[in-house]
Order: C-alpha cells, then sequence, then structure tokens
C-alpha cells in the first residue's frame, strides 16, 4: 500500500505497534506531536553548516551526531548492537572532463552542453568511460514486466546500443488509477532507477531519459541539480561492471530534434510507446559521449534508534526517513549549498518528534525502530542496504511508514491512498479513520507521483508525505 498521509502518520502505525495477532486493533490515547520540536530539527539540520548533508561530506558528521543526541534525548535505545548506526559501504564518483554529448547520421550533426542540455553519470567504478559510434534505439518506457504481458525490448538487441527512454508508466497520462500499471500512481517501472536497471540487463552500453516536467514530476533544474557533480553508489566486487558505461537524462526539445533528424514524429512516437506491443525504434544515429571519474571509497551512516516494546520486544515496527539531500550544488546567487529543508529535514525531524511523543505515552506492546537513512538522493541506497542486511530479522518486521518531503501547506484532513489491496495496513487504515476526523476522499490524486521507498521491502509499507498533527494518536 501506499499512502498520501495527511496529519496521519502516527495513528496508523500506533495501532500496529500495539495490536497483537489475536487481540482486536486497540483503542490509543491522544499524544502531543510537538511541532517546535519538527521546527527546531528541520531548522538545525538545513543549515549553510550542515552543507546540504551530502554523504560521505562534513555535513554528515554533524547529522549523525544530532540525531544520535537527540534520540537519547527522545528516550530511545542504540539499536544496532549497542551503536546508534550502521555502516554501509559507498562510492563517491565526481566526473570531470565531460565531453558534449553528440548524435551523427541524419540531418545535421546534435552537439549537447552537459549541465543544461544533458546529464550523464556512470555506476560503474572506473576512472573512464566512455560511448562511441553506438546506435541509437527509442525503447518506449523501457519496461520489461512479464506479469503484465509487456516488454518494450521484444525483437530487438540493444547490446552496445544507446537506448532513449520515456519517463513514468505508459499510463502516466490517465486521470484515474484505471491502467495496466496503475494509472496517476508510478509504479517503480516508472522509476529511473527501474529504467537504467533494465537497460543494464539488456546489455545497452546507454541509457537516457527524455525529460518531461509533468511525467517526471520534476523540472529540469532539479535534474541537472542532482545528476551533475558527485554521485554515489552502493560499493560492490565487481565495481558495477555488468551495468551501462553511461546513464543521463536529456532535454526534451533535444530528443524531438533527433527525431526530426531522424526523419520522424516524437509525438507520434510516444503515443505509440504508451500502446501494448510497441516495438522499438531505430533512429539511425550514432550517439558519442566520454567522461572521466574522480573515484573515492567512503562509508556512510544509517542511524538506528529503538525503542524496546514491552510484550513483544522481538516484532518491530519502523518509521524511517532519508537524512541525505544533495551537498553543493551549482550555485544559484552565488550559493552552492542545497540545504534540503523540505527534503527531507522535515521528514527526519518527524521521526524525531515521533520518538518524544512515544517517550510520554510508554513503551508500546511490540518494538518500535526509528530509522534515518542514507544516500536516498542517489537511488535509494540506505534503504536498500538496510533491507539487505537488515539490523532486524525482516521476518520479524511486522509493518513501516516512510516519511519523506512532509508539506508545509499547515493542517489538513484527507489521507488519499493509493493501490490499496496489497497489505494488512489497509485494515489498521480503515480502523484508525474510523476513530478520528479525518477522511479518505475517493478521487485519485492527479498531479503528484507517489512513490514507495522501500526501505523493508519483505514487509508491509507505506510511503508518506505527511504533515504530522500537533495531537496525533500514539500506543
Amino acid at each position: 500500500m501506499r499512502v498520501l498521509l495527511t496529519r496521519f502518520a502516527p495513528a496508523l502505525l500506533a495501532l500496529l505497534a500495539g495490536c497483537t495477532d489475536s487481540s482486536p486493533i486497540p483503542d490509543v490515547a491522544p499524544v502531543d506531536v510537538s511541532i517546535d520540536t519538527m521546527k527546531a530539527v528541520t531548522k538545525e539540520i538545513s543549515a549553510d553548516r550542515y552543507e546540504g548533508r551530502g554523504p560521505g561530506g562534513p555535513g554528515e558528521a554533524l547529522t549523525v551526531a544530532y540525531l544520535e543526541k537527540r534520540f537519547a534525548q527522545a528516550g530511545l535505545k542504540p539499536g544496532n548492537n549497542g551503536s546508534w548506526t550502521q555502516d554501509v559501504p559507498l562510492v563517491e564518483i565526481t566526473a570531470k572532463n565531460v565531453s558534449p554529448l553528440t548524435f551523427t547520421g541524419k540531418g545535421a550533426p546534435i552537439s549537447l552542453k552537459y549541465g543544461p542540455d544533458f546529464t550523464a553519470a556512470t555506476y560503474r567504478v572506473t576512472p573512464h568511460a566512455a560511448v562511441k559510434d553506438s546506435d541509437v534505439v527509442l525503447v518506449g518506457y523501457g519496461i520489461n514486466a512479464p506479469e503484465k504481458g509487456w516488454n518494450d525490448y521484444a525483437g530487438v538487441d540493444v547490446h552496445g546500443k544507446t537506448v532513449l527512454i520515456l519517463v513514468n508508466d505508459p499510463d502516466w497520462r490517465t486521470k484515474d488509477l484505471k491502467g495496466p500499471f496503475g494509472g496517476r500512481a508510478m509504479t517503480y517501472y516508472g522509476r529511473w532507477t527501474y529504467k537504467f536497471e533494465e537497460a543494464a540487463r539488456q546489455g545497452a552500453a546507454a541509457a537516457i531519459i527524455v525529460h518531461q516536467t509533468e511525467p517526471a514530476r520534476l523540472g529540469w533544474n532539479v535534474v541537472q541539480s542532482s545528476w551533475t557533480g558527485t554521485q554515489h553508489v552502493a560499493d560492490s566486487a565487481n565495481g558495477h561492471a555488468d551495468q551501462s558505461a553511461a546513464i543521463g537524462w536529456i532535454q526534451l526539445p533535444f530528443a524531438q530534434k533527433l527525431f526530426a533528424n531522424a526523419g520522424m514524429d516524437f509525438a507520434k512516437m510516444e503515443a505509440a510507446a504508451g500502446q501494448k506491443g510497441f516495438t522499438a525504434v531505430k533512429l539511425d544515429l550514432k550517439a558519442n559521449l566520454s567522461f572521466d571519474h574522480d573515484i573515492k571509497k567512503q562509508m556512510s551512516k544509517n542511524i538506528v534508534g529503538l525503542l524496546p516494546g514491552t510484550e513483544r520486544p522481538d516484532e518491530y515496527v519502523i518509521y524511517s526517513a532519508h537524512w541525505d539531500h544533495l551537498g553543493h550544488c551549482e550555485k544559484v546567487d552565488g550559493d552552492d549549498i542545497c540545504n534540503g529543508a523540505i527534503d527531507n529535514a522535515t521528514g527526519v525531524a518527524a521521526l524525531v518528534a515521533l520518538a518524544e511523543a512515544y517517550q510520554k505515552a510508554g513503551a508500546p506492546k511490540r518494538s518500535v525502530l526509528f530509522l534515518a537513512v542514507t544516500a536516498e538522493e542517489s537511488g535509494l541506497l540506505g534503504s536498500a542496504y538496510y533491507a539487505d542486511h537488515p539490523v532486524y530479522p525482516l521476518s520479524q518486521t511486522v509493518g513501516g511508514v516512510n516519511m519523506d518531503a512532509l508539506p508545509m501547506q499547515g493542517p489538513a484532513r484527507d489521507v488519499t491512498v493509493v493501490g490499496t489491496g496489497k497489505s494488512e495496513l489497509d485494515d489498521y487504515l480503515d480502523v484508525a479513520l474510523k476513530r478520528s476526523a479525518w477522511s479518505r476522499p475517493p478521487k485519485p490524486i492527479r498531479k503528484k507521483a507517489i512513490i514507495t521507498d522501500p526501505t523493508i521491502s519483505a514487509s508491509p509499507s507505506t510511503a508518506c508525505r505527511c504533515s504530522i498533527s500537533a495531537s496525533a494518536r500514539i500506543w
């Protein structure tokens, strides 16, 4: 289940933390969640001295130390065998000497500038990456989903080729939640992480996503600031040698120009790609790109605080939020620090405020884990590491709520659910709603993408963009 929770994250998981398999969902008492705490934590870790909280940078040590102190003051215990942290091995890759991205073939050659026109990176841990005279192929949305009978790579061999990929899911224009990929609700197939992963599995030398603001749910300025400069990948034994040599994004006008040079209409190709049975299209163009890297291995940290349960301490409910942001970005009015106040100092502040609220209410029956994860901005790396190396067994983890980018609109009345029927959390949500003044409107989300951060991949989880009521229900 993926939920847009407004003023509601505490109640749902508080119910879960307090219940047992054989008992009905318990009543919960209202307990204040400190807005002052949320303001203070958000202000502190988004300050300039934290330098945007880039993993491995000076801001990481400050963030870890600050959250350890706040977790301890909230009454939590170190959650990893006596330690507040879990080591997450990363590799820092900084691109340099990036050449223009050029396309030759039909029509006049096209040369794109790194940053304003395109971005380029790689998961490979190598000092040099290059794509030379690589055939260009449009592979639609770049999806291979056997369970849906959908394969954009059917009948085409893309080994050594450069694939152009459309962003989001094929049915993203749908005005409701109906469609092979859930309509307006973005699935993992719509995520850039999946598209790059699948392109690598198919053997592509390069994978380039065509940026469009509405389906991407973000502007080019976000792409440019996120995908230029230092990147992070998970450390691996093979240095990610099985990944594409280059991954990146291209601005829509340049993609349209590429298709025009190839004698094709981009809009028509895009429409065709939204239909089942689409066949990949070769553009009769060659792509060229090269860049060098500075490489540094580092150990980042997930921060783990535990509130032991009173009756079933070996079963766990998780609240999570990523503490990292982008660090230093391209300068705007002389300022190159991306402070990350909303994304995601607010979510971290909610962790601290909820921990304090639990302390006031008293420990629930099940244990509650407060998990601040690293490197979300680099592709959910801290979350993935915890899922692969859980401090507490996933078989004993009964559910979780991940908090990311709490909206600043103030108090709200709604809980909007996308993709019900995927876990037993539905039942807890329904009971919590009946006991509250909040409602679940039938109208689906139309303008925002709601994407689950799979912090705990083997247990029910709920992603939320939520503001916390000053009087939440805690058990």
